[in-house]
């Protein structure tokens, strides 16, 4: 009868050891999820505070509200543009108009914008070859006909007086536009400064500075005479707004291939276009 007793004691302490196996790998489980998750963690950046903008006043009474700067940035672009004196550009100016009238009567050339494109300059090529004669007909005195050789000497040092008088006045006209291409670029700027301020205040709903700036926009457009052709820069910037729906119309291109007439009528073939084609025919006509 004892042994019956046993059995059921050994029954039941088998149970207690498959808890405690359990219990060891959840255990072991726990151990190495533990450094995944504290890795996961650390790579996760931290969390962005989310901060409201205040709202913007439509209306402010003061511009200095509507763009809250520092003293020292609102002042950044500061020129501090001169006047020139003005009684430096009045004696400049006289003295100029002068000289002009004194050269233009000694010398009498008053030409037309036709007259000089029909007279020959005194390049380097040119003025090399007018040297080069003037030295062979003074050794060679029996070849000169129809002028005197002491014209020639005077038309030679003539153009190099004429020549250093050009090179002044051209080095002084450069002084002068750099002095006035900077000038420019400064008013250029502060004008964009200002009409950039207005465009930004007529968008807040000043009614001030609506009106100003609808002064100032037609500045800033491109108008097109309906007459004049367009460019290529206009066709292709128009084709654009049209292929991205842009723009409303159309645009009508017309092309006629050149054609060559001797005799018999001759069209170029469609194959061979430009001047490749003219070309030959222009060659087959003289040949026959």
């Amino acid at each position: 009868m004892a042994k019956k007793k046993a059995t059921p004691t050994k029954k039941t302490a088998t149970p207690a050891k498959k808890k405690a196996t359990v219990t060891t790998t959840s255990a072991k489980q726990t151990r190495k999820q533990a450094p995944k998750t504290a890795a996961k963690q650390a790579k996760k950046p931290p969390a962005k505070k989310m901060t409201l903008l205040a709202p913007i006043n439509p209306t402010p009474k003061n511009i200095a509200d509507a763009f809250p700067l520092e003293a020292d940035e609102r002042n950044i672009h500061n020129p501090r543009v001169e006047l020139l004196p003005p009684q430096l550009i009045e004696d400049t100016i006289e003295s100029l108009r002068n000289l002009m009238d004194d050269f233009s009567e000694i010398t009498r050339n008053n030409l037309t914008a036709l007259q000089r494109r029909r007279k020959i300059g005194a390049g380097i090529r040119n003025y090399g070859f007018i040297d080069k004669a003037s030295d062979l007909a003074e050794a060679n005195p029996r070849f000169v006909q129809f002028f005197r050789i002491e014209n020639l000497k005077n038309a030679i040092r003539n153009i190099e007086n004429c020549r250093e008088i050009v090179i002044l006045l051209q080095s002084f006209a450069r002084v002068v536009s750099n002095s006035m291409m900077v000038f420019s670029d400064e008013a250029y700027t502060m004008a964009l400064i200002f009409y950039n301020l207005v465009r930004e205040m007529s968008r807040r709903g000043d009614p001030e500075a609506m009106e100003i700036f609808n002064a100032l926009r037609p500045f800033f457009r491109r108008t097109r005479h309906t007459s004049a052709e367009p460019t290529d820069k206009q066709i292709e910037r128009d084709l654009h707004a049209l292929i991205k729906g842009h723009a409303d119309g159309k645009i009508v291109v017309e092309n006629e291939t050149p054609k060559i007439t001797g005799g018999t009528r001759k069209v170029v073939d469609e194959v061979r276009r430009g001047r490749a084609a003219i070309k030959e025919t222009l060659e087959e006509e003289e040949k026959n």
